[in-house]
């Protein structure tokens, strides 16, 4: 981060917040840890690529954020501000200091009763969400952080924003985007920035020019709940256009089989969630987190 942006950046927040530094890049945006200037508390600033900068992003933008503050739950991360100038669009949340859970499953599985938690609240947050009209989009554990033990989720509805932006600007359709992420090997970028990865999206994101519904949600749930039970990502050992075909044409071995610890009741809720056709999964995280606390 050179001083001459930091400079902007800082100005921009007309003294609200003190940056101190950026964090680990965040894929699609950048983050930085600030301090808060009225209160004891630290925050994290998400500042969306300049290149989506403009009179239409910025309407779309403040329409997302606009749903997204109604999201007020235990095991979701707060929007506590927002902010926009000619060149730049952010917002704020609070600053989590837990490690998220793409590190903690660098180190293998969870234990069973925790996992199920971790699952159960996720769950839980996401029904709180689908309750509202809220579909997250791009669940996966780089957007689980944990507070103490308990698990709390990010990052709602921000990667489908970007991708409408970019479909937008570029005139493709939006499964002509998905198709190009795919392609990449999992990364698509316009202008130097990624929009995301597809190795947790349902067989529907790939092909639908219509936005997904909650049982896309309940897909990567299922799959971000077997590699938290299983220490195994679905399909990791495929990249681009065949981790693409592994949504539509194969299905992981039983996550009880992959584990034996795993009840097999609860190897079932999962491989239900991961089904193809959307129809055949349940209709919400509500739903999904029923049956789940049912099975152990």
């Amino acid at each position: 981060m050179t001083d001459a942006f930091l400079a902007t950046l800082q100005a921009a927040l007309h003294g609200k917040y003190i940056v101190e530094r950026e964090l680990t890049a965040g894929g699609q945006s950048r983050l930085f840890l600030a301090s808060d200037a009225e209160l004891p508390r630290q925050v994290v600033i998400k500042l969306l690529p300049p290149e989506l900068a403009g009179d239409v992003a910025l309407t779309r933008f403040k329409r997302e954020i606009a749903v997204l503050v109604k999201l007020q739950h235990p095991h979701i991360v707060p929007i506590i501000g927002m902010g926009a100038t000619d060149q730049m669009m952010w917002y704020v949340m609070p600053y989590i200091a837990g490690a998220s859970l793409e590190e903690r499953l660098r180190a293998g599985a969870l234990p069973i009763e925790q996992g199920l938690e971790v699952i159960d609240e996720l769950s839980d947050a996401l029904a709180h969400a689908h309750g509202i009209g809220v579909v997250h989009r791009d669940l996966k554990p780089a957007n689980v952080l944990f507070q103490g033990r308990h698990a709390v989720l990010g990052d709602f509805g921000v990667a489908h924003a970007r991708l409408e932006m970019m479909r937008s600007s570029s005139g493709a359709s939006l499964s002509e985007m998905r198709k190009s992420l795919a392609s990449a090997a999992g990364r698509l970028t316009d202008k130097g920035f990624a929009v995301g990865t597809p190795g947790y999206m349902a067989p529907e994101q790939f092909h639908a020019d219509d936005p997904a519904d909650a049982r896309a949600d309940v897909y990567a749930l299922a799959m971000v709940g077997y590699e938290t039970l299983t220490g195994r990502a679905p399909f990791s050992e495929y990249k681009g256009a065949r981790l693409m075909v592994a949504h539509f044409t194969e299905m992981p071995a039983p996550a009880h089989e992959v584990r034996p610890e795993i009840p097999e009741a609860v190897s079932r809720v999962l491989e239900k969630g991961m089904a193809k056709e959307p129809a055949d999964r349940y209709p919400d995280a509500g739903a999904f987190r029923d049956a789940l606390v049912h099975s152990w």
